[in-house]
């Protein structure tokens, strides 16, 4: 008895501190296609889906330094002079619907450029996590190592 009492106690502790369903996780869905299509015409170095895409006052965060939509779109164009050859061959990415309402997309990915100056071919990990509200970005969390690129202008 004593036995069947402490498996009911376990069972019931278990479910109660069990994780909750938070979320939908998509990875078919419009905006993970979208953002899959960003680093397409990112590689193409065309920005006319980022123009459209990201909203006007859309607050970007790159390793903790903030800018705005134009300064992003300004320095990713910016790596077609330092590098040629710019690819990202393989793209993971999910959207999470939560119950409270947000959208958020995140992805992960390997860049890969050769450098103008160096002519050193770079791998950069990187993870990006957009915030959505009405079909657009409105926040930009983007996680990468700068040291390729700081290697790259420094040599110039």
């Amino acid at each position: 008895m004593k036995k069947i009492l402490m498996l009911l106690a376990v069972v019931f502790t278990a479910q109660a501190f069990a994780q909750k369903d938070i979320a939908i996780v998509q990875d078919t869905d419009e905006l993970t296609l979208n953002i899959k299509k960003l680093n397409q015409t990112y590689v193409e170095n065309d920005f006319s889906l980022w123009n459209e895409l990201l909203a006007d006052n859309a607050e970007v965060i790159i390793n903790n330094s903030k800018m705005d939509k134009q300064a992003l779109i300004a320095g990713f164009k910016s790596h077609h002079s330092n590098f040629n050859d710019i690819q990202i061959p393989v793209i993971m990415a999910e959207t999470k619907y939560f119950k409270d309402g947000e959208i958020w997309t995140n992805e992960w990915f390997t860049w890969m450029g050769t450098g103008n100056k160096t002519g050193i071919r770079y791998s950069n990990r990187s993870n990006f996590n957009y915030m959505w509200k009405d079909g657009k970005i409105v926040l930009l969390v983007c996680l990468f190592d700068t040291a390729i690129l700081n290697m790259e202008l420094a040599d110039q």
